[in-house]
């Protein structure tokens, strides 16, 4: 379909499951005119799966050299995030960034400075903050009061998944919890705001193929004071991905109960002078929603300079909180203090 002149011009990065996946939201406030990934195999499937047959390139300069674009989306693999970010920023095009920003803080604050020193923008997509149900909770404090708590435990089962094989190394991925426990770690700092301390520990590794431990135990603790548990287990065969990480959480007025299921949310929440819980199911999962809020705050963003839902700083503090607590699990479950990285701070 013919996109109007004026719609910004993206390329995509990555032609994985969720790149072509994600394209459609893209191409509804934009146009995506090329892509690139290093597997011919990928690029391939692109235009088999999407009936697009766009430039499709090897190498970032290959694409930049041949295509006039206005920014990038890159949700190819998290260890290759960063080069392409700056490759783009160097560029002078935009950046919109699929979670995990990085594999740590510094490559974060590699992609922060180079995106300022070239005026464009940076975004990291972390969706689950805007999905209704976990955006519903975030709004229920106006009635339920401050948060003093959060427990959540995402214990689920791997093996029910044929994920990519670099899923398996911590220099590729970032960690466990870049692997399950990013998005909730988001969504607690919506909650809470930002993380003071973070501790954790590593159970028993069950799955030798894993650089990384496979179940660990995160403690947070909040700036506000509220305290925050975050379990985390890739062998556990009782639950799906989706069917996992319910969280309870404690207010000062109320509390609330999430439980995911496959095909619906349930929601409930009460006061503490009320006698009978409220009820709320959630038969769309939402990802719609915080897709499609994602990338229009960001073409408004580069377009008028509104304010978005996002920035690159939720991606940042969440890779932040994730290497603080992978450290932590080497160092027996010692409190780190957060900034992780003070020195690289200062702008």
């Amino acid at each position: 379909m013919a996109m109007s002149k004026d719609k910004l011009r993206f390329a995509l990065f990555g032609l994985g499951d969720f790149g072509p996946y994600f394209l459609p939201y893209l191409n509804e406030v934009a146009e995506v005119v090329a892509v690139c990934d290093p597997s011919a195999a990928a690029r391939a499937r692109f235009v088999k799966t999407t009936g697009l047959p766009l430039p499709a390139f090897e190498r970032p300069e290959q694409l930049f050299d041949s295509v006039d674009v206005d920014a990038v989306a890159i949700t190819s693999p998290n260890f290759t995030h960063k080069p392409l970010a700056v490759a783009a920023a160097q560029r002078g095009k935009h950046v919109f960034c699929e979670k995990a920003m990085a594999l740590n803080v510094p490559e974060c604050w590699e992609m922060v400075r180079a995106c300022e020193s070239a005026g464009v923008r940076l975004m990291v997509g972390h969706k689950r903050r805007l999905r209704p149900p976990w955006a519903r909770m975030i709004a229920l404090r106006e009635q339920l009061g401050p948060v003093l708590a959060i427990n959540v435990a995402r214990y689920w089962n791997i093996h029910h998944y044929n994920f990519p094989a670099w899923w398996e190394r911590e220099e590729l991925t970032g960690g466990l919890l870049a692997v399950s426990g990013v998005h909730t770690i988001d969504w607690m700092r919506a909650m809470c705001g930002d993380v003071a301390l973070v501790s954790a520990l590593a159970g028993p590794q069950t799955d030798p193929k894993y650089s990384y431990p496979d179940t660990l135990h995160v403690a947070l603790h909040f700036h506000s004071g509220a305290l925050a548990s975050l379990t985390v287990s890739l062998h556990y065969p009782l639950l799906h991905f989706r069917e996992s990480g319910g969280p309870q959480v404690v207010c000062r007025e109320g509390g609330m109960r999430f439980l995911p299921y496959k095909d619906h949310l349930d929601l409930y929440w009460q006061r503490m002078d009320e006698t009978e819980a409220h009820y709320e199911r959630f038969d769309d999962l939402g990802h719609d929603h915080a897709y499609r809020l994602e990338v229009v705050d960001f073409v408004r963003w580069i377009n008028d300079g509104r304010e978005p839902c996002l920035t690159w700083r939720e991606g940042l503090r969440c890779v932040e909180v994730m290497e603080a607590a992978h450290r932590s699990a080497q160092q027996n479950g010692a409190w780190l203090n957060l900034p992780l990285y003070p020195e690289l701070e200062a702008t």
